[in-house]
């Protein structure tokens, strides 16, 4: 391959790199954007509570809560799952394009992290991530079972 080729391979290689770099800052913002909103629906109701609810029945307004707030628990599973399958494929794009240049660096790390596959050398960053949603579902959802419980 000549110099030129190779040249070009790689500014295509630091370009791709750069990409998958920032999908995964977007995925950051938006489970920053999800811990915000939920903590603040939590916040808010607890006040809520404290402050009084005026004519509203409680029940209601916890029912109403915590639909609100598995929702959203569940949409941001979904965006989890989303930007997990994005990073999957630009991995994969750039494990190719390595396959062309002198050194794999991204195939090679992923191989000494036992390709996610061992815990004990590297725990998947979605593992870990989706636990937090799961734990708001499951407490907004105790939310709702509580608010209908005579």
């Amino acid at each position: 391959m000549n110099d030129s080729r190779q040249n070009e391979l790689l500014e295509i290689y630091k370009l791709h790199s750069e990409l998958a770099d920032r999908v995964s800052q977007r995925r950051e913002a938006a489970n920053r954007l999800y811990v915000s909103l939920l903590s603040g629906l939590a916040v808010f109701l607890a006040v809520l509570i404290r402050l009084g609810i005026g004519d509203a029945s409680l029940q209601v307004v916890l029912c109403f809560a915590g639909s609100i707030g598995a929702l959203l628990a569940v949409s941001w599973y979904v965006v989890i799952r989303s930007y997990r399958q994005l990073n999957t494929g630009k991995f994969k794009a750039l494990h190719e394009l390595e396959e062309k240049l002198a050194y794999a660096f991204f195939k090679r790390e992923w191989e000494l992290l036992a390709e996610g596959k061992e815990m004990k050398s590297y725990w998947k960053l979605t593992t870990v991530e989706v636990s937090l949603p799961c734990v708001f579902f499951l407490l907004f959802c105790g939310l709702v079972i509580f608010s209908l419980l005579p």
